[in-house]
């Protein structure tokens, strides 16, 4: 759902993942769901996916890494359940030596990037928008306590 839904959100179509094996997805799910450079986090209500978020280590730099693949259901949205995921997401980037997350998000999803500047990113001086009209917008994260 969430590929036809907002297909902008996701690297990837609805039509290449409909191509995709089992075998391919079970390695993508547990390739995330093991070790400390990436992470997947799903929201479910009644048995129902209702949100993802992914976190992956930009593997150049340790400390760095990129918020993937975030989706909230429509009606889903606006409930502080985004928040709620990205919360879990930047604390379990504390526990596993994340300093910096990176996000990047269309310029023209105003709803997205009025969320993220509400969360605590800033855009980035050097990166602001590329030639794809993204902006790439950052957030620092501190030590767990």
């Amino acid at each position: 759902m969430a590929l036809q839904e907002a297909p902008y959100a996701f690297a990837s179509t609805y039509e290449s993942a409909l191509q995709r094996s089992r075998a391919s997805w079970s390695e993508q799910a547990d390739h995330t769901a093991q070790g400390s450079d990436r992470a997947t986090f799903i929201a479910f209500a009644d048995d129902a996916p209702v949100g993802i978020a992914a976190l992956y280590r930009q593997p150049e730099t340790a400390g760095l890494g990129e918020i993937v693949q975030v989706w909230i259901a429509p009606e889903y949205r606006g409930t502080g359940l985004t928040s709620t995921l990205l919360d879990t997401v930047f604390r379990w980037a504390a526990e596993n030596g994340f300093r910096t997350i990176l996000a990047t998000i269309r310029k023209d999803n105003s709803r997205a990037l009025g969320f993220y500047r509400r969360y605590g990113f800033h855009f980035l001086d050097h990166v602001s928008l590329d030639h794809t009209g993204e902006v790439v917008m950052e957030k620092e994260i501190s030590a767990p306590t």
